[in-house]
C-alpha cells in the first residue's frame, strides 16, 4: 500500500512485528506506540524505505527514544501501518 502526505494511519506492527525482541533496550520499545494514530508528513520513502508519521500523543510518554528533528515524528515502514478512516 503506499500512503501519501496527509494520510491518517495508526501503527499496527513494528518492524513486520506485534511485540518486541526480548532484550529491547526501554527506549528503543517503539511497541509500546501500536496502536497510537498520527499523519504521514513525507511520503517519499526515506531512510530504509520509511515513511516520517507525526503521532496525535506525544512520544515521550511512552518513554521512548523521540530524537527527530520534527517532536512526536518516527519513520516507519509502510507495512507497519494502516489506514485511519
Amino acid at each position: 500500500m503506499q500512503f501519501t502526505k496527509g494520510t491518517k494511519v495508526k501503527l499496527k506492527t513494528f518492524l513486520g512485528k506485534a511485540n518486541p525482541t526480548k532484550g529491547t533496550n526501554p527506549q528503543d520499545n517503539y511497541w509500546k506506540i501500536i496502536g497510537q494514530r498520527g499523519e504521514i508528513i513525507e511520503d517519499t520513502l526515506n531512510y530504509n524505505d520509511r515513511v516520517l508519521v507525526l503521532f496525535e500523543k506525544d512520544l515521550d510518554q511512552f518513554e521512548v527514544a523521540n530524537h527527530n528533528p520534527i517532536i512526536n515524528s518516527l519513520w516507519i515502514l509502510p507495512d507497519d501501518l494502516e489506514l485511519v478512516e
